[in-house]
């Protein structure tokens, strides 16, 4: 071999060979595409949009002939076959890594009927069209893969374009936005095994192909999982896979992806699934994700998707089949809005969201492309025309489809804003979202225990996230770059004593453990920030991942001989930022790891927590956390409600079924007061839903002032391993008094006692804020 070929050097007196040219093309794409989203961002435009128009742009500029001649040189095809092929392995690997796949389970039968829809209606809409197609273009053969070429490339939906499109939208932790990506994959993957297997019967010699590499697919997939649970266990001690354990899964993968597309299969499919088989827990996926993510979404998928808007041209092209691609664009969103509005409709999707899942549904050019130019032996009727045609279409139709669905958000942009930022209003059938934010390893452990109690049934929608809290300092010993350093700011060759330990680690196998004995997945998220910012990161963090409400640690940790130690003011003041700016409900959980409560291990294991009603938002708020709580069999829950005595009942509801006394009566008391009103219809339905049926414990306590109170606490402080109270009540009698000696305001009267260090309680506590609304404002006044 030449070995000015082997190492890409250039020919004769050419400065650039088609490999340098194919990096510098993807240089310019990620400037143009970077500068276009600076101006495109603002007005609602995702990234893929400029990321396309940038390939345009540098497309356009190939009318130039000394430009042409160096971006399109000889045999600069096969670069960029080959680099396209790397580039979709990787992202579509990475797709199937990332699929939430409880979702899809849940909603399998909304995602088939929208993609049948879909597809049926592009269908019957293509036929009349197919034969003014035929005519005007003088196909004389080979209708069939004609038609089938064509309803392939223009009914698809390039899910590529649909994950990251709602990512930059920040939908992608929404129903709407998880459903939109589910169909997208289920549309392109349904589309390629159509495609597939009609060039396999034509052809006849690919179908004993196809079944052999589904076997060889499921080989890998079962490797990996072997790998998946090894290859951690040769390192116990380290975070992450090395670089060259990695690099083993990537082999695998290249080796059957390069096999299959050597025989002239569409490898997509078959990579997509064995990300989707992955295992989802443990060191090997939090490695894969952590090392693919950042360079697949910033890189990868920029360049191609600009290599989409690259690949327009409608030089070939003359007026008369401007009116035919106009046609086609126009038939292509049609098609799709008829077939997705039908299915919506069926299935009683909101309205307000008809409209946007069909225009994000008509996005194009990820295997449209890939099937337009691939099995060409068998397209007798293909031309520079059509392909031009083709490719015009496509990513006309991107174009108009994602300024479309982002004009769409713009306006109904409350419509898709998070909705359940509380729980008095959240069905418990309805997916419980959470957000537990940690600084290290003994603060993960109590707070996973309470992810573990609020999981309750199995079958229960329930998705916690956990994130590593790391505390950025604003000098550093060493002049390195954060990203220079490991997940704990620690210098990976000579370390940094302002960090410490390695937490990171701790945290992780803590999470792994719990993952392996109670099956319940916890997404880990990283936060890097300054603490004076730290508050507002998290902010951030509550409605991108739109959680219903967050857990805090609070600033002071229980010591081994049973002393409380304050961590620092700093975090003290974070959660009350937190506080004052969350949109959502929080919490913050003053663990006692020593006396109080643990993570519940085996069915032996039963842990007994008191929710306190004095009454207000707050309180309801606490209570309505516990809905989950007691569906937890392992939970014995008792709420206890604290009365003015002297008060007149205003309604008998009924004996109190305890699990351990039946004899309490429970009488609730209400006045003329919206606010009074209110929290006796919330226990009152509390009360029928869980009390009668003995699956949680009432009691009343009747008290004149904050002294008495302070006595029942103190005499039920050894009763109980978890207090559940809410933060504020407003001027309340039963409390009065108790906030002379407060030391912690951000845990409210109650809270701030059963805190305290000074009194005799020993179990943890868990306070409760709820979401400022505008209601509830009005209600307090």
């Amino acid at each position: 071999m030449d070995p000015k070929t082997l190492f890409c050097l250039p020919e004769g007196d050419a400065l650039f060979n088609p490999l340098n040219t194919m990096f510098i093309q993807m240089a310019c794409i990620l400037v143009f595409s970077q500068f276009f989203y600076l101006f495109l961002k603002p007005c609602g435009q995702a990234g893929p949009v400029a990321q396309i128009l940038a390939g345009i742009v540098l497309s356009l500029l190939t009318i130039i002939e000394k430009v042409h001649d160096f971006f399109l040189q000889k045999e600069s095809a096969s670069y960029y076959i080959f680099f396209s092929f790397l580039l979709r392995t990787c992202f579509m690997f990475l797709i199937g890594l990332e699929l939430d796949l409880d979702f899809v389970k849940r909603n399998l039968k909304n995602s088939i009927l929208i993609t049948f829809g879909s597809l049926l209606s592009c269908g019957i809409i293509w036929i009349p069209f197919l034969w003014f197609l035929v005519h005007f273009l003088h196909i004389k053969q080979d209708f069939l893969t004609f038609y089938l070429a064509f309803l392939v490339t223009l009914s698809n939906t390039a899910s590529p374009v649909v994950i990251r499109s709602i990512i930059d939208w920040k939908l992608h932790t929404s129903e709407i936005g998880r459903l939109a990506i589910s169909c997208g994959l289920f549309i392109e993957i349904t589309n390629i095994f159509l495609y597939t297997f009609v060039i396999s019967y034509i052809s006849g010699t690919m179908s004993g192909d196809i079944f052999g590499y589904i076997f060889a697919t499921g080989v890998i997939i079962m490797i990996n999982r072997f790998l998946a649970a090894w290859l951690p266990k040769r390192n116990p001690k380290e975070k992450y896979l090395s670089k060259a354990e990695t690099l083993a899964f990537f082999i695998l993968i290249l080796i059957l992806a390069s096999t299959i597309e050597s025989s002239n299969i569409n490898s997509t499919v078959f990579v997509f699934f064995i990300g989707l088989l992955f295992p989802r827990e443990g060191k090997t996926y939090r490695t894969l994700i952590n090392r693919l993510s950042y360079p697949i979404h910033e890189f990868v998928l920029p360049v191609y998707f600009g290599y989409i808007g690259f690949r327009f041209s409608v030089s070939s092209l003359t007026r008369r089949h401007y009116l035919v691609l106009g046609m086609t664009v126009a038939l292509s969103i049609v098609g799709k809005l008829l077939g997705v509005l039908f299915a919506c409709s069926f299935l009683k999707i909101p309205k307000k969201y008809w409209l946007f899942l069909s225009t994000v549904l008509s996005v194009k050019g990820h295997m449209g492309l890939v099937l337009l130019d691939s099995n060409l032996v068998y397209k007798k009727w293909f031309t520079p025309i059509i392909h031009d045609m083709f490719v015009a279409s496509l990513v006309i139709t991107t174009l108009l489809s994602g300024v479309l669905s982002s004009l769409l958000l713009w306006s109904q942009e409350k419509g898709f804003s998070h909705q359940k930022t509380s729980l008095e209003y959240h069905d418990t059938k309805d997916e419980l979202r959470v957000l537990t934010c940690v600084y290290g390893v003994r603060q993960a452990r109590g707070l996973i225990s309470l992810v573990s109690a609020l999981h309750g049934a199995s079958s229960s929608l329930f998705t916690p996230y956990l994130m590593h809290l790391i505390p950025l300092p604003k000098k550093r010993k060493t002049e390195l770059l954060y990203h220079e350093l490991d997940e704990d700011g620690v210098n990976a060759i000579g370390g940094d004593d302002e960090f410490g330990t390695n937490e990171g680690l701790e945290i992780n196998d803590s999470i792994d453990s719990f993952t392996r004995d109670r099956k319940i997945m916890i997404r880990q998220v990283k936060l890097v920030a300054h603490m004076e910012n730290m508050h507002e990161e998290i902010c951030d963090g509550t409605e991108d991942l739109r959680v219903s409400i967050v857990f805090l640690p609070f600033h002071k940790h229980q010591r081994i001989d049973g002393k409380t130690t304050n961590d620092g003011e700093a975090f003290r003041d974070m959660n009350s930022k937190v506080l004052k700016h969350a949109q959502c409900s929080v919490g913050i959980f003053v663990d006692r790891n020593i006396t109080g409560f643990h993570q519940l291990h085996g069915f032996d294991s039963v842990q007994h927590v008191a929710a306190l009603f004095f009454g207000g938002p707050d309180d309801r708020e606490a209570l309505s956390l516990c809905h989950w709580l007691s569906s937890n069999s392992q939970i014995h829950l008792t709420i206890i409600q604290f009365v003015p005595d002297g008060s007149k009942g205003e309604k008998l509801v009924g004996d109190a079924a305890t699990k351990e006394n039946n004899d309490v009566l429970l009488e609730i008391v209400g006045e003329d007061h919206t606010k009074d009103e209110i929290d006796r219809r919330f226990l009152e339905e509390f009360y029928n839903r869980f009390v009668t049926t003995g699956q949680v414990g009432f009691i009343e306590k009747r008290v004149s002032n904050g002294t008495q109170t302070l006595t029942i606490l103190r005499d039920i402080g050894d009763m109980y391993s978890l207090f559940v109270v809410g933060k504020n009540r407003g001027d309340s009698p039963m409390t009065s008094g108790m906030n002379d000696w407060e030391e912690c305001p951000e845990l409210g009267t109650v809270g701030d006692f059963l805190a305290s260090s000074n009194m005799d309680v020993n179990a943890s506590v868990l306070v409760v804020q709820r979401h400022r609304h505008s209601f509830d404002s009005f209600v307090d006044i």
